[in-house]
């Protein structure tokens, strides 16, 4: 747009005038011309100063839109906020003048001039700028100047904003000065003619509320300038920007709807002169009637223009779009001026001007709303007509000027593109499947609007595509360009001066120079020629590049850079060229991809380059490279090294050396190991094949040296000889035999084209472990230049097969293993054996455990020996592990001496975890031979152990009857001082059932019961069970076992429930000359109830000779309440009772009443009826009892031997004969 006068291209926006703050410096186009006439304002009040001042002219000047988007985003319309375009001027300003001036006329002439001629005379004066006035550029058959935008953008303000200082300290002779400036403003304004909106702002330093007197002085000055509230403002001072901020939005707040109906009135009068049609007769005399004016569709569109820019002013930019296009289609009228208007006149070069102007803002328009496909559709309908046009009307489309043109269009779209800041084209969000953090990246194109999208199928071109393909376009134009210029024949390159005049006149006929040089600047003679083409070249491709470099499209950007070194090269300018190419040829992704046909021509451009510029370097792998692609340019039987010698641009050696994929190479290699396995010690077969790929008449290619370098450090190095072996057609294979001299292995490293070499040697390796390729080295070169190629990517020296040689030729043999490139060197594979004695199906937790290892030689040599014992525990659990029989304990054992045949045991004794885990134990023998001392051999007995726990317990608890009194809570001697604790005592039993599960038997010598953790509020007391003999426990079997507790607070108001932490020892073996386990099993946490109330169920410790018993039920009440329960006892068909059957107990607070029951049963003979055994006989006598205050039953348990409370919960009383009455 840089081309076209500034007025014509920016965008449009209401021009506002701030004075009494000072002057900014603001961009002003420099072709407005300086204003000698016209009205002039002026005032004499002094200019506003302060930091307040300062300060408010920020914010005004932050109201400017000339920096923002073209976008309805960052420049809203009339029912938003309006940006606008901001000038700060001091007290004076100069309004142009709206009238032209009259002619001035001679007094002779006035004479001769008839009544008749002075009556058709108009008397009506133009605008300056108008075709009717003699004065204007433009008169008489000019369409449009943009001094007339420049005029209403840069001149005429819709707004003019006054600040006066009001200080409630001035005296009266000061607010009558404010005064008499504010009415000769609105006198200048007036006079001008331009109905420009006054406001004014009166600042002060105080505010009304503390110097009542300013309001008088806002009246008296209303008063006296007869301006409104919406005219004149107030403002007190403001502590911060935020409040100067938000006055300024309310002061634009109130006077836009002036500002946008002060550019509608102009359209109103634009429209109106539009409606007159062509001129009246009275406006021009028959002697002014004769000349040419402008015809009516030349006035259609000068106003249509008009209204479309006043439409700009107002941001209805769908209305501008309307009147711009009305104004493009009157312009390629068939009665237009571009048919009416002769080519080679000035106005015809006017036209296309304005033309141009007017289709970029209607683009502008189309991407204002998002009208992306359109826009694209516009450009190329516009482009295609102009083209018409030019060859119709113009001098063809064949000129450097329709190139230059075109070049043109394509930047103005792109730089509209870019000020558009369209979101079609913004960032968007990758989709989740391309990283794990949601990335952004800027889009290529912009879809279709939906109405288009739904209708029809559009081209890919009329997606609008981000400025880098437009500026490409624009590169190809400025390309195309430079190639019409150099066509220019050397007689019209020569200057006007230099030329005959027939061959000037000639030349203004041929040559187009619509906003160009003429053809002797485009391509002049005497000096270096098409220096501009290639600046702006160069220029284009610098911002095309980021385009598409910010979009990551690397191809293209790679295209561009490639474009523009040519350019520069066939310009001669090599250096450039070099400085271009170099990078995309180090980076270019034509090498990966194998594009040959673009990486070819890129190759001989950076050769010839480095060749004119002296880079050896360059031009040696350059060469290298071309050699690969078959185009190097050798002289007739000449070889790589003869050509270098005579083509490099250096004097003495020149060393380049560059690895893998990074240049291409005419050498492919293909490296394979003879196995995939092997042993140390022993020899192994390698092949290496080379093959020289280039053209079929390419001379032989001879290397130096080539190299294999193994991932161990060890290097096979083969240096070229001059004798060859094996041939078989196409293919040779190559045995290096190793030099006296240097002890090398030496062949012959001569590679025709097309043929394949491979050199097979062997190899001894001596190290357990697995041996990659780390790099194979290829090395060429003589006295002038030395060039080494390392290719240490696998996928670069793979070997698909092997090739074996017999009498038929050589043959192909497929590969068993899949890395051609690895090898696994395994140890030498070891004699020794490992023997475990002692071990059993099952180990258990806490259970010392020893193992017997025998080391057993099998070697033919006696060994030097050491093991080595580690164990890896998954958990936290600690295992002990050691060597039975040193004086220090270590996992290391030096065994010593071992002869052939002989063995030697070793005991390792191990201590079981205390806790159920899985282990891993290795026994790691290391050892030599007597006569290989060098060479380590190692044994490695694994042992998976699992560790579990010997027992499965089982528990129950139950409560028991505590069998001495209660403390009384009415006596409180019943208490001594001297007894710890103070609280009720209560007794308990703890049963629990051991199961063992393990395959061999055990047995258990004994059971006790301890305290894990030590209770703070309870004293308990643990009686270990009866004594028992040696019990043995078979796989699968079970055993119980019961122990009493007796638990007393040491409060004897403390009623919270207590915790019991307990555990379970067992002390077993595993034989009767085993050693004695103690296993130490948890019991689960016990909560002691201390609270509530209980009843326990006992039978009488007597009984009668019969087998009548007594029941005693006692009913606990450990609380601090008076309690009464209801007590019922159910009838039942095994037995009688005596008792009552329903009654009522209280209990007093910590106290335990008891209520007797007798049962009746019946006759023996009546029972031996019903039982087998006297001890296994009971009845099940059921008690209810409530708590009646609660309402809550309370459950009956047992409180001694011979009652039982079953899992459901009842309750069975054991026939106990007399003489077991006693018994537990």
């Amino acid at each position: 747009m840089q081309a076209y006068p500034q007025t014509y291209t920016v965008h449009n926006l209401p021009l506002v005038l701030l004075s009494g703050l000072g002057q900014r410096d603001v961009d002003t186009p420099a072709n407005i011309p300086r204003l000698e006439s016209g009205t002039r304002i002026a005032t004499a009040s002094d200019v506003c100063t302060g930091d307040r001042a300062s300060q408010l002219l920020d914010q005004f000047l932050r109201q400017d839109g000339s920096q923002q988007a073209w976008n309805a985003t960052a420049l809203p319309g009339p029912s938003a906020a309006m940006k606008y375009r901001m000038k700060a001027i001091g007290r004076t300003y100069t309004l142009p003048p709206r009238k032209a001036a009259p002619l001035p006329q001679s007094p002779s002439i006035e004479g001769m001039s008839s009544p008749q001629t002075s009556q058709l005379r108009s008397p009506e004066l133009h605008s300056p700028l108008s075709p009717l006035s003699p004065s204007s550029p433009i008169y008489p058959d000019g369409i449009f100047t943009p001094l007339w935008v420049a005029k209403h953008q840069e001149q005429v303000p819709a707004l003019l904003v006054a600040f006066y200082d009001l200080s409630s300290e001035e005296s009266s002779s000061r607010n009558e000065q404010v005064q008499m400036d504010i009415n000769a403003t609105k006198t200048a304004l007036s006079r001008s003619g331009f109905k420009t909106k006054l406001a004014v702002v009166l600042m002060s330093d105080q505010s009304i509320l503390r110097a009542p007197e300013l309001e008088d002085r806002l009246a008296s000055v209303r008063r006296a300038t007869a301006m409104d509230s919406k005219s004149l403002f107030f403002m007190p001072p403001m502590s911060s920007e935020v409040e100067i901020g938000t006055f300024v939005q309310n002061f634009f707040t109130s006077l836009q709807p002036f500002i946008t109906e002060y550019y509608r009135d102009l359209t109103k009068h634009a429209r109106r002169k539009k409606g007159r049609g062509g001129l009246s007769a009275s406006v021009t005399s028959p002697i002014e009637a004769s000349n040419h004016v402008l015809s009516t569709p030349s006035w259609n569109v000068r106003y249509e223009v008009k209204q479309g820019i006043f439409a700009e002013f107002r941001q209805e930019m769908d209305v501008a779009e309307r009147h711009y296009s009305a104004a493009i289609e009157e312009l390629f009228h068939a009665e237009g001026v571009f048919e009416a208007t002769p080519g080679w006149s000035p106005r015809w070069d006017e036209a296309r001007l304005l033309c141009d102007a007017v289709a970029l803002r209607i683009l502008r328009c189309q991407l204002w709303h998002g009208l992306t496909t359109a826009a694209a559709i516009s450009w190329v309908n516009y482009k295609v007509r102009m083209k018409d046009l030019i060859n119709r009307r113009g001098k063809g489309s064949q000129t450097y000027a329709w190139e230059a043109w075109e070049a043109r269009w394509a930047e103005i779209m792109a730089q509209l593109i870019r000020k558009a800041a369209l979101p079609a084209l913004q960032a968007t969000a990758k989709p989740k499947l391309e990283g794990p953090a949601e990335l952004s990246q800027l889009q290529v194109f912009a879809n279709p609007e939906k109405a288009l999208a739904a209708t029809e199928r559009s081209p890919p071109f009329h997606f609008l595509h981000h400025p880098g393909y437009w500026l490409r376009l624009a590169i190809q134009s400025t390309i195309a360009r430079r190639s019409v210029a150099m066509a220019i024949p050397e007689a019209d390159r020569r200057p006007p001066s230099e030329s005959p005049a027939s061959a000037v006149a000639q030349r203004a006929g041929t040559y187009d120079a619509y906003l160009v040089p003429q053809p002797h600047e485009e391509y002049c003679t005497d000096e270096r020629p098409s220096q501009y083409h290639l600046m702006e070249t160069t220029r284009l491709t610098d911002e095309a590049t980021r385009e598409f470099a910010t979009r990551g499209q690397v191809r293209a950007t790679e295209r561009l850079a490639f474009d523009l070194a040519y350019q520069l090269s066939s310009a001669g300018r090599y250096m450039g060229a070099l400085e271009r190419a170099l990078p995309l040829w180090e980076n270019c992704s034509w090498r990966v991809d194998d594009w040959d046909d673009l990486l070819r021509p890129l190759l001989k451009l950076v050769h010839d380059s480095a060749q004119q510029t002296g880079d050896a370097e360059t031009h040696l792998m350059t060469a290298w490279e071309l050699l690969a692609a078959s185009s190097l340019p050798t002289r007739g039987n000449e070889a790589f090294a003869e050509y270098m010698d005579r083509s490099s641009p250096a004097s003495e050696n020149v060393v380049v050396t560059f690895r893998d994929g990074e240049r291409l190479s005419p050498l492919s290699v293909a490296y394979a190991f003879g196995s995939a396995e092997t042993s140390v010690g022993e020899p192994l077969e390698c092949q290496l094949t080379v093959c020289f790929n280039t053209a079929a008449g390419t001379q032989p290619l001879t290397l130096s040296n080539l190299a294999v370098t193994l991932s161990n450090g060890k290097e096979i190095k083969i240096a070229h000889c001059g004798e060859r072996v094996c041939l078989a057609e196409d293919h040779t294979i190559v045995h290096p035999t190793k030099s006296t001299e240097t002890g090398m292995l030496e062949a012959n490293l001569t590679l025709s084209p097309g043929w394949r070499s491979t050199y097979i040697f062997s190899l001894i390796l001596r190290e357990a472990e697995v041996v990659r390729v780390k790099q194979v080295t290829l090395q060429t070169g003589n006295v002038g230049f030395t060039l080494t190629h390392i290719l240490t990517e696998p996928y670069l020296l793979q070997a698909s097969c092997l090739y074996v040689s017999n009498s038929g030729g050589i043959e192909q043999e497929a590969l068993p293993y899949g890395d051609s490139t690895s090898i696994a060197v395994l140890p030498k594979p070891p004699k020794l054996r490992l023997v475990l004695h002692g071990l059993r199906k099952q180990y258990y937790t806490d259970e010392p455990i020893t193992l017997d290892v025998e080391l057993i030689n099998g070697e033919a040599e006696a060994i030097n020996a050491t093991a080595i014992v580690s164990v890896e525990e998954p958990g936290k659990a600690a295992l002990t592990s050691t060597w039975t029989g040193q004086q220090v304990a270590a996992p290391q054992l030096a065994v010593g001496q071992i002869e052939p045949a002989a063995s030697h045991k070793a005991s390792l004794s191990i201590q079981a975890p205390a806790e159920p885990m899985a282990s891993r134990i290795t026994v790691n023998v290391r050892y030599t031979l007597s006569g290989e001392t060098n060479t380590p051999l190692t044994k490695i007995l694994t042992l998976e152990l699992n560790f579990v726990t010997p027992f499965e317990a089982r528990y129950s608890f139950s409560p028991l009857l505590y069998a001495d009194a209660w403390p009384s809570f009415l006596h409180a001697s019943s208490v001594t001082a001297d007894e710890d604790a103070e609280g009720i005592p209560h007794r308990w039993r703890l049963r629990g059932i051991l199961h063992f599960s393990g395959p061999e038997s055990v047995t258990i010598l004994g059971t006790r019961l301890i305290l894990a953790e030590e209770s703070e509020d309870v004293i308990i007391d643990l009686k270990d069970a009866s004594p028992f003999d040696e019990l043995t426990l078979e796989p699968g079997r079970s055993t119980e076992t019961s122990f009493e507790i007796t638990t007393r607070k040491f409060s004897f108001d403390d009623r919270r429930p207590a915790n019991v932490e307990l555990a379970l020892v067992v002390q077993w073996r595993r034989d009767a000359s085993g050693e004695a386990v103690m296993t130490s099993l948890s019991v689960p946490r016990l909560t002691l109830p201390s609270s509530e109330p209980r009843v326990l169920c006992t039978i009488a410790d007597t009984v009668a000779p019969d087998v009548d018993m007594t029941l005693h039920f006692h009913v606990e009440n450990p609380s601090m309440h008076f309690l009464t329960f209801a007590m019922t006892m159910e009838a039942s068909d095994e037995f009688a009772f005596s008792g009552p059957k329903y009654r009522t107990l209280s209990a007093a607070p910590l106290s335990r009443v008891r209520a007797e029951y007798r049962l009746c049963l019946p006759q023996e003979e009546q029972i031996d009826r019903s039982a087998t055994k006297t001890e296994d006989r009971r009845v099940s006598p059921i008690l209810q009892v409530v708590d009646s205050y609660y309402n809550k039953s309370l459950r009956v348990h047992s409180g001694g031997p011979g009652v039982i409370v079953d899992a459901k919960g009842v309750l069975s009383v054991f026939l106990i004969p007399k003489a077991a009455a006693g018994d537990g």
